[in-house]
Protein backbone atom coordinates (compact mmCIF):
# COMPACT_ATOMS: atom_id res chain seq x y z
CA UNK A 1 0.00 0.00 0.00
CA UNK A 2 2.99 2.59 0.86
CA UNK A 3 3.89 1.95 -2.62
CA UNK A 4 0.20 2.35 -4.45
CA UNK A 5 0.46 5.76 -2.25
CA UNK A 6 3.50 6.80 -3.36
CA UNK A 7 2.53 6.09 -6.92
CA UNK A 8 -0.14 8.11 -6.80
CA UNK A 9 1.25 11.05 -5.22
CA UNK A 10 3.64 11.36 -8.01
CA UNK A 11 0.75 11.40 -10.20
CA UNK A 12 -0.65 13.93 -8.66
CA UNK A 13 2.73 15.81 -9.38
CA UNK A 14 2.73 15.07 -12.56
CA UNK A 15 -0.64 15.81 -13.31
CA UNK A 16 -0.31 19.34 -11.94
CA UNK A 17 3.22 19.71 -13.74
CA UNK A 18 1.47 18.87 -17.04
CA UNK A 19 -1.85 21.60 -16.15
CA UNK A 20 0.82 23.99 -15.77
CA UNK A 21 3.13 23.00 -18.91
CA UNK A 22 -0.39 23.41 -21.05
CA UNK A 23 -0.61 27.15 -19.85
CA UNK A 24 2.57 27.52 -20.78
CA UNK A 25 1.78 26.40 -24.30
CA UNK A 26 -1.75 28.09 -24.29
CA UNK A 27 0.34 31.29 -23.77
CA UNK A 28 3.39 30.19 -26.70
CA UNK A 29 -0.22 29.88 -28.91
CA UNK A 30 -1.82 32.58 -27.96
CA UNK A 31 1.45 34.99 -29.14
CA UNK A 32 1.35 33.18 -32.51
CA UNK A 33 -2.71 34.40 -33.13
CA UNK A 34 -5.19 33.14 -35.66
CA UNK A 35 -2.19 30.81 -37.33
CA UNK A 36 -1.76 28.80 -34.33
CA UNK A 37 -4.85 26.46 -35.31
CA UNK A 38 -3.38 26.26 -39.24
CA UNK A 39 -0.23 25.05 -37.84
CA UNK A 40 -2.29 21.62 -36.47
CA UNK A 41 -5.02 21.54 -39.04
CA UNK A 42 -3.63 22.41 -42.50
CA UNK A 43 -2.67 19.99 -44.80
CA UNK A 44 -1.34 22.78 -47.68
CA UNK A 45 2.44 21.57 -47.77
CA UNK A 46 2.99 25.52 -48.89
CA UNK A 47 0.69 26.87 -45.89
CA UNK A 48 2.77 24.73 -43.32
CA UNK A 49 6.09 25.51 -44.76
CA UNK A 50 5.48 29.00 -44.33
CA UNK A 51 4.37 28.68 -40.96
CA UNK A 52 7.02 27.07 -39.95
CA UNK A 53 9.27 29.39 -41.26
CA UNK A 54 7.54 32.19 -39.84
CA UNK A 55 6.85 31.06 -36.04
CA UNK A 56 10.05 28.74 -36.11
CA UNK A 57 11.08 29.95 -32.35
CA UNK A 58 7.66 29.38 -30.86
CA UNK A 59 7.39 26.41 -32.45
CA UNK A 60 10.82 25.07 -30.88
CA UNK A 61 9.64 26.35 -27.78
CA UNK A 62 6.58 24.50 -28.04
CA UNK A 63 8.27 21.10 -28.57
CA UNK A 64 10.25 21.56 -25.53
CA UNK A 65 7.45 22.28 -23.39
CA UNK A 66 4.94 20.18 -25.20
CA UNK A 67 7.97 16.95 -24.57
CA UNK A 68 8.35 18.11 -20.40
CA UNK A 69 4.17 17.92 -20.69
CA UNK A 70 3.90 14.44 -22.27
CA UNK A 71 6.27 13.21 -19.36
CA UNK A 72 3.28 14.91 -16.93
CA UNK A 73 0.48 13.51 -18.26
CA UNK A 74 2.05 9.91 -18.81
CA UNK A 75 3.01 10.02 -14.87
CA UNK A 76 -0.61 11.09 -13.95
CA UNK A 77 -1.97 8.38 -15.82
CA UNK A 78 0.02 5.61 -14.06
CA UNK A 79 -1.01 7.19 -10.80
CA UNK A 80 -4.53 6.98 -12.38
CA UNK A 81 -4.05 2.96 -13.46
CA UNK A 82 -3.25 2.83 -9.87
CA UNK A 83 -5.86 3.84 -8.37
CA UNK A 84 -8.17 2.34 -10.54
CA UNK A 85 -7.25 -0.92 -10.77
CA UNK A 86 -8.30 -2.01 -7.39
CA UNK A 87 -11.96 -1.25 -8.38
CA UNK A 88 -11.32 -1.86 -12.03
CA UNK A 89 -8.17 -3.44 -12.79
CA UNK A 90 -9.07 -5.21 -16.87
CA UNK A 91 -9.87 -1.40 -17.32
CA UNK A 92 -7.20 0.24 -15.82
CA UNK A 93 -4.74 -2.08 -17.38
CA UNK A 94 -6.46 -1.47 -21.08
CA UNK A 95 -6.21 2.30 -20.28
CA UNK A 96 -2.86 2.53 -19.23
CA UNK A 97 -1.59 0.95 -22.89
CA UNK A 98 -3.38 3.02 -24.49
CA UNK A 99 -2.31 6.26 -22.36
CA UNK A 100 1.47 5.32 -23.33
CA UNK A 101 0.42 4.63 -26.73
CA UNK A 102 -0.68 8.58 -26.64
CA UNK A 103 2.56 9.71 -25.01
CA UNK A 104 4.72 7.24 -27.29
CA UNK A 105 2.51 9.11 -30.57
CA UNK A 106 3.02 12.51 -28.75
CA UNK A 107 6.71 11.60 -29.02
CA UNK A 108 6.93 10.86 -32.32
CA UNK A 109 4.85 13.77 -33.65
CA UNK A 110 7.23 16.29 -32.02
CA UNK A 111 9.83 14.77 -33.34
CA UNK A 112 8.64 14.88 -36.69
CA UNK A 113 7.57 18.31 -36.29
CA UNK A 114 10.97 19.08 -35.21
CA UNK A 115 12.69 17.21 -38.37
CA UNK A 116 9.96 19.32 -40.81
CA UNK A 117 10.88 22.65 -39.14
CA UNK A 118 15.05 21.11 -40.14
CA UNK A 119 13.96 21.05 -43.58
CA UNK A 120 12.12 24.40 -44.14
CA UNK A 121 15.02 26.43 -41.88
CA UNK A 122 17.54 24.08 -44.36
CA UNK A 123 15.81 25.38 -47.03
CA UNK A 124 16.09 28.70 -46.01
CA UNK A 125 19.56 28.73 -45.68
CA UNK A 126 20.22 27.40 -48.99
CA UNK A 127 18.05 30.68 -50.09
CA UNK A 128 14.91 28.85 -51.57
CA UNK A 129 11.47 28.95 -50.83
CA UNK A 130 10.18 26.81 -47.92
CA UNK A 131 8.45 23.44 -49.05
CA UNK A 132 7.49 20.17 -47.67
CA UNK A 133 5.80 17.38 -49.43
CA UNK A 134 2.40 16.06 -49.07
CA UNK A 135 3.06 13.34 -47.38
CA UNK A 136 5.17 14.38 -44.47
CA UNK A 137 2.19 16.93 -43.72
CA UNK A 138 -0.67 14.44 -44.37
CA UNK A 139 1.72 11.55 -41.96
CA UNK A 140 1.96 14.65 -39.14
CA UNK A 141 -1.53 15.32 -39.03
CA UNK A 142 -2.64 11.59 -39.04
CA UNK A 143 -0.13 10.98 -35.70
CA UNK A 144 -1.66 13.92 -34.04
CA UNK A 145 -5.39 11.97 -34.81
CA UNK A 146 -4.46 8.57 -33.92
CA UNK A 147 -3.00 10.22 -30.58
CA UNK A 148 -6.32 12.10 -29.73
CA UNK A 149 -7.64 8.48 -30.24
CA UNK A 150 -5.73 6.53 -27.94
CA UNK A 151 -6.22 9.30 -25.41
CA UNK A 152 -10.22 8.72 -25.84
CA UNK A 153 -9.98 5.46 -25.17
CA UNK A 154 -7.77 6.03 -22.56
CA UNK A 155 -9.63 8.83 -20.49
CA UNK A 156 -13.25 6.67 -20.93
CA UNK A 157 -11.78 3.96 -19.26
CA UNK A 158 -10.34 6.01 -16.41
CA UNK A 159 -13.73 7.38 -16.11
CA UNK A 160 -15.18 4.38 -15.77
CA UNK A 161 -12.17 2.96 -13.16
CA UNK A 162 -12.76 6.05 -10.98
CA UNK A 163 -16.42 6.23 -10.52
CA UNK A 164 -17.51 5.64 -7.36
CA UNK A 165 -19.91 7.13 -4.83
CA UNK A 166 -17.77 9.67 -4.02
CA UNK A 167 -18.92 13.27 -5.81
CA UNK A 168 -15.41 14.34 -6.49
CA UNK A 169 -15.37 10.88 -8.41
CA UNK A 170 -18.59 10.75 -10.29
CA UNK A 171 -17.88 14.32 -11.40
CA UNK A 172 -14.57 13.65 -12.82
CA UNK A 173 -15.31 10.50 -13.97
CA UNK A 174 -18.18 12.11 -15.90
CA UNK A 175 -15.79 15.37 -17.46
CA UNK A 176 -13.67 12.41 -18.52
CA UNK A 177 -16.15 10.91 -20.23
CA UNK A 178 -17.58 14.27 -21.93
CA UNK A 179 -13.79 14.46 -23.52
CA UNK A 180 -13.81 11.95 -25.54
CA UNK A 181 -16.74 13.39 -27.71
CA UNK A 182 -15.55 17.35 -27.10
CA UNK A 183 -12.03 15.85 -28.50
CA UNK A 184 -13.93 13.93 -32.06
CA UNK A 185 -15.47 17.17 -32.55
CA UNK A 186 -12.11 19.22 -32.82
CA UNK A 187 -11.78 17.22 -35.58
CA UNK A 188 -14.24 18.50 -37.84
CA UNK A 189 -15.40 21.46 -36.19
CA UNK A 190 -11.96 24.09 -35.69
CA UNK A 191 -14.58 25.93 -32.71
CA UNK A 192 -13.61 23.04 -30.81
CA UNK A 193 -10.12 22.84 -30.41
CA UNK A 194 -10.34 26.03 -28.24
CA UNK A 195 -12.60 24.11 -26.20
CA UNK A 196 -10.33 20.95 -25.99
CA UNK A 197 -7.56 22.29 -24.95
CA UNK A 198 -9.64 23.64 -21.88
CA UNK A 199 -10.61 20.41 -21.18
CA UNK A 200 -7.77 18.73 -21.47
CA UNK A 201 -6.48 21.85 -18.54
CA UNK A 202 -9.85 20.92 -16.63
CA UNK A 203 -9.17 17.11 -16.71
CA UNK A 204 -5.59 17.67 -15.54
CA UNK A 205 -6.21 19.56 -12.41
CA UNK A 206 -9.36 17.60 -11.21
CA UNK A 207 -6.89 14.30 -11.65
CA UNK A 208 -4.34 15.31 -9.78
CA UNK A 209 -6.63 16.52 -7.34
CA UNK A 210 -8.53 13.09 -6.95
CA UNK A 211 -4.90 11.29 -6.89
CA UNK A 212 -4.07 13.83 -4.04
CA UNK A 213 -7.15 13.07 -2.18
CA UNK A 214 -7.02 8.95 -3.24
CA UNK A 215 -2.80 9.10 -1.97
CA UNK A 216 -4.03 10.63 1.65
CA UNK A 217 -6.98 7.79 2.28
CA UNK A 218 -4.10 5.12 1.51
CA UNK A 219 -2.68 3.51 4.43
Amino acid sequence: MTDDKFVMRVGAIGGGAAAGLLAVMMGVGASIGADFSNLGDSLVPRTVAHLFAAYRGEIQTLMVVDNLFVLGYLVAFIGLATATRRRAPLFAGIALGFALATGVLDFLENSLTLGLLGVVTQNQTLFTAPTLTSESVLGLNLLGQVKYLCANVAVVLFGIGMWSAERLHRVTAILFWLFAPLNVLAFVVPAFAAARILGMFALLILGAVVLGRQARAVE
